[in-house]
């Protein structure tokens, strides 16, 4: 991953924060760099720089004051910035830092009822969101939230995820990966109609952060659109990590809990098949525990499971 020079991510931080400050990485990999910002006369702050074709990090303010409107504990964001660098253009979002521990790097340590019910609240916060209709309560002044649209996966990445599927499990699971792709196919319209709320587009364990064993904060919005319910119900199955993705059953109790999780739930196969073909599909190959998982969901998901 390239590296953003110092004086660059100096000279942005300054313009949004007032003085530099000293970056510290905090990830080696994933989609973006991701810094946090000490200084001597304010709060620290993370760093997200996305280099991307076209500007990044434009839905994710919108949604998280939506959000925090809902009453979820969303980090607030300082600017957002886009700058062209090298004749390439990187985003800049800058945001409140956030205390606590990202849930999927302690649940391991969580005795199993407490974990439990941190993914109890984590389901009732998501339906909280769900009560924020992006149509009709737009926060004063600010543009509507775009919408997600499902496409179907190209020629290469289906070729990707059926070779995937065959050297991770074998031929029938080649078999099974195509005829996802056609019951994808078949789902589409009705997945895109126009019954959409809130979305987080990434409800996982690595965003919850934890401090005393109750969620403070939900990081990392840069996905979050306007979609059917479904989406982040269905994310959790295919992405939630090997120790919670079977666990949704904890998610939705919690989200029983405060609205109609059978509702929410309403085309969640579409969803599903996306995510786990587009893992399926990766250029960067993912693990074949990862793959395996990703043909089980496929697997389960046509038979109705």
């Amino acid at each position: 991953m390239s590296v953003t020079p110092r004086p660059l991510l100096a000279s942005v931080v300054s313009m949004v924060c007032g003085e530099a400050g000293e970056p510290t990485r905090l990830t080696a990999g994933g989609l973006n760099e991701t810094y946090r910002v000490d200084f001597a006369n304010r709060s620290p702050v993370v760093v997200r720089i996305a280099r991307r074709p076209e500007p990044w990090f434009t839905n994710e303010a919108p949604a998280i004051n939506r959000a925090r409107l809902a009453g979820i504990p969303a980090p607030e964001v300082l600017d957002v910035e886009h700058v062209e660098h090298d004749d390439e253009l990187l985003s800049f979002s800058i945001l409140e830092m956030l205390p606590g521990q990202p849930l999927d790097e302690i649940a391991g340590d969580l005795p199993p009822d407490e974990l439990e019910r941190i993914v109890n609240s984590a389901g009732e916060l998501l339906a909280q969101l769900r009560s924020f209709d992006p149509s009709s309560a737009e926060p004063v002044g600010e543009a509507p939230l775009a919408p997600h649209t499902l496409a179907l996966p190209s020629d290469a990445v289906v070729d990707r995820a059926v070779r995937a599927a065959t050297n991770a499990v074998g031929p029938d699971a080649g078999a099974a990966v195509e005829h996802g792709v056609e019951l994808f196919a078949a789902q589409l319209g009705a997945a895109n109609a126009e019954v959409h709320v809130v979305t987080h587009g990434d409800w996982l364990p690595k965003h919850f952060m934890i401090s005393e064993q109750e969620i403070v904060g939900v990081i990392d919005w840069e996905f979050a659109s306007a979609a059917r319910a479904a989406i982040d119900l269905a994310h959790w199955e295919v992405a939630a990590g090997p120790l919670l993705r079977d666990r949704s059953d904890w998610l939705r109790a919690g989200y029983a809990r405060v609205a109609d999780v059978d509702t929410a739930s309403e085309l969640a196969l579409p969803y599903v098949l996306h995510y786990a073909l587009d893992v399926l599909g990766w250029q960067n190959p993912a693990s074949p525990e990862r793959q395996r998982h990703c043909v089980e969901v496929i697997s389960r998901a046509m038979s109705g499971g």
